[in-house]
């Protein structure tokens, strides 16, 4: 199985799963970045999900979940109880999967948009406006990569709503991120005119 084909099939795989549990979500991460700027190698994947704190549900993903994926329950129910990451493996592909319990953007999954990211595979992808907030919640964390993955956003993405993004970098503290990347993009821009 090479390695786009085993990436297609977790896609697939997790997609089907969260879709037949009604579970809002959306892919983020690399799959963004390279669906929005400059293609880039991607070994996981990042999803988004909404998801109740209600034992009940909890236990209904985990018990959908662990049929495909490597998991650990203990770690999964902490994780959506405080509202932080968890990771599953794919025992098919072994495509690591990071779930993100909650919105680091505020409405993030509101503003989803269904996509083609493959010939024949539409699924729900984060807007490219919070993409690139998402990376700059990733550069404040010290991601290099998250620099170079806005730059090609930017880049690639001559209609984006600039409004919208300053105000929300300003909500979550990222106004002199944002500033420093709009400046970096216009400057190699410029030389490369």
């Amino acid at each position: 199985m090479t390695k786009d084909s085993a990436l297609r099939e977790s896609i697939t795989r997790i997609h089907r799963v969260l879709t037949d549990h009604s579970i809002q979500f959306h892919f983020t991460g690399g799959i963004a970045s390279t669906y929005y700027g400059e293609p880039r190698f991607t070994q996981d994947l990042d999803i988004v999900l909404r998801i109740s704190c209600h034992a009940s549900d909890i236990k209904s993903l985990i018990s959908n979940l662990e049929k495909k994926y490597i998991l650990d329950e203990t770690v999964i129910t902490d994780a959506i109880k405080h509202r932080r990451m968890f990771q599953a493996l794919d025992k098919s592909t072994f495509v690591k999967i990071d779930f993100y319990s909650d919105e680091k953007i505020p409405n993030e999954l509101s503003r989803s948009v269904p996509t083609e990211i493959l010939p024949g595979l539409t699924v729900p992808l984060v807007s490219v406006e919070d993409a690139i907030l998402s990376k700059l919640l990733w550069i404040k964390g010290g991601s290099e990569k998250a620099k170079r993955d806005i730059e090609g956003m930017m880049r690639a993405n001559k209609h984006l709503q600039f409004e919208y993004i300053e105000k929300t970098a300003h909500l979550l503290g990222l106004s002199n991120l944002f500033k420093e990347m709009l400046s970096q993009v216009s400057i190699d821009n410029k030389k490369a005119e």
